[in-house]
């Protein structure tokens, strides 16, 4: 199976998401899901992020559609991404 990363941009603080193994809940299309293998929670200013390997079995949709992101083996990483436009949430 090949590697497909879900990347979320965050205004949460990123210590705190990497304590609950967590990310907020996000717009994530239905196709992808089982696709998706790892994450990276970017910080707004794009300079850390959250890597780790995505925990399907205990993700889950809340009631509005958007999926709570859990993952495992998180760690902060320091990097240099940018987003462009308004969406928050890309696979890469």
């Amino acid at each position: 199976m090949s590697k497909l990363i879900l990347q979320v941009r965050t205004r949460d603080n990123l210590l705190d998401l990497l304590a609950k193994s967590e990310s907020a809940a996000w717009v994530v299309a239905d196709d992808k899901i089982q696709k998706i293998t790892h994450i990276q929670v970017v910080n707004f200013p794009g300079t850390q992020m959250i890597e780790g390997v995505f925990d399907r079995s205990t993700s889950y949709r809340r009631d509005d559609g958007r999926l709570v992101v859990k993952f495992l083996d998180g760690r902060i990483v320091n990097c240099s991404v940018q987003f462009d436009g308004q969406n928050p949430v890309r696979y890469i």
